[in-house]
């Protein structure tokens, strides 16, 4: 497989700290002559850079507090239809000790 990394050098390429990429960028560089003559895979890897800015900006957006499931819990607790169950408040626990 071939693996072209044109045009991502630099900073795009900067958190990119893996033994996968470490190897493609290797073999991508080193022994593209030692490749199968025939059908070959290619992978292209792009940074959208305006669709990541979009997400981000859209997360940045998101209130912090979602004062709509707050309302509903705090009604819920009151009127004595929220049921705790301790088994998974216990599994959850150990789940995060680990």
């Amino acid at each position: 497989m071939k693996v072209d990394v044109t045009g991502l050098t630099g900073s795009t390429l900067d958190g990119i700290n893996s033994p996968q990429h470490n190897t493609a960028v290797e073999r991508a560089t080193t022994s593209a002559s030692s490749e199968p003559t025939g059908v070959e895979d290619t992978a292209t890897l792009s940074v959208d850079s305006s669709a990541v800015n979009s997400l981000v900006a859209k997360a940045l957006d998101a209130p912090d507090i979602r004062q709509d499931k707050v309302e509903a819990l705090r009604q819920a607790v009151q009127s004595g239809e929220y049921k705790v169950d301790p088994a998974q408040i216990a599994d959850a626990m150990i789940r995060q000790s680990d």
